[in-house]
Formats: structure tokens, C-alpha cells, sequence
């Protein structure tokens, strides 16, 4: 009887060592992939500017960190479906989106209530912006950020 069982475990052991090893190693990528993403806001917000200009904006990191992601769609500039990191300051009762030029910080995104502007570099105008329920609804947050971390590769 004893003799019978040994082969059987012989047998097996390559299984249980490929199926172990397989596990532990889907363990540790999922621990890899959810400690490599920021923590964001549950939805993206939608604003909806003069001739068609999208802006998305989703908090990143924690809320003390004072950060965004910030996607502009469809205008006629170079930052054009790119999103951008910016820093968020509070003033007053608005809210100053900002990226860094050099040594400079650039204002490119104030937002008061459900309207604000959106200042593009090298720009005259600025763009007048209204909050878009639609385009909020339609925002995928976790999606957002999966664009943002494969471009900033």
C-alpha cells in the first residue's frame, strides 16, 4: 500500500511547486501594482469650455497633497489630450490649478463653483469653462489614472 502512495506524490510534488510558486507570484504583483498607484478622488470631474474645449480634473494622492490630474480635450494646443500633475492652491474662493515653467509656476485652470478659465500657455484668451454633468458621468476615474501612470512611463 505504502508503495503505491509514493509514486502518486512523486507525481504531484512538480504540480504543487509550479502551482505554488504561480500563486506567490500573483501575490506579490498585486501587492507591487496597488502599492505603485496613488490613491485618487472616486470620480473624475467634466468641464465644458467655448468651442467644444473639455477639461477633466481628478484629485491624486492624498487630499493634503493638494495635487490633480488635469486632462484638456479637444483644443487647438500642443497640450491637447495630455494629462498633467498640477498643484492645487486655494485663494479666496478658488481653486488655482498650476504647473511649473522653469522657476516659475503657471496658472493654468481656475475654477470657482461650477465655472472658471482655463489660461493655456502661449495663449491670448482665456477659455471660459462650465462644469458638465455629463462629462463628469462619463469619466472613469481608475481609467484616468491607468492613462496618466502609462505616460508618465
Amino acid at each position: 500500500m505504502n508503495n503505491r502512495i509514493i509514486p502518486r506524490l512523486h507525481s504531484i510534488r512538480p504540480f504543487f511547486l509550479s502551482f505554488t510558486t504561480l500563486l506567490l507570484l500573483s501575490v506579490f504583483t498585486q501587492m507591487s501594482y496597488a502599492e505603485s498607484r496613488p490613491p485618487v478622488a472616486e470620480r473624475v470631474i467634466g468641464y465644458i469650455g467655448d468651442l467644444g474645449v473639455k477639461v477633466w480634473t481628478l484629485r491624486i494622492g492624498d487630499r493634503k497633497a493638494q495635487e490633480a490630474l488635469v486632462q484638456i480635450e479637444d483644443a487647438d494646443h500642443d497640450w491637447n489630450l495630455a494629462i498633467q500633475k498640477m498643484k492645487i492652491t486655494r485663494v479666496n474662493d478658488a481653486l488655482h490649478y498650476s504647473v511649473s515653467q522653469g522657476n516659475k509656476r503657471h496658472v493654468v485652470l481656475i475654477l470657482k463653483q461650477n465655472s472658471g478659465q482655463l489660461f493655456l500657455p502661449n495663449e491670448p484668451n482665456a477659455i471660459t469653462l462650465h462644469y458638465s454633468d455629463a462629462l463628469s458621468q462619463s469619466g472613469d476615474a481608475q481609467m484616468f489614472l491607468n492613462h496618466f501612470l502609462a505616460k508618465s512611463k
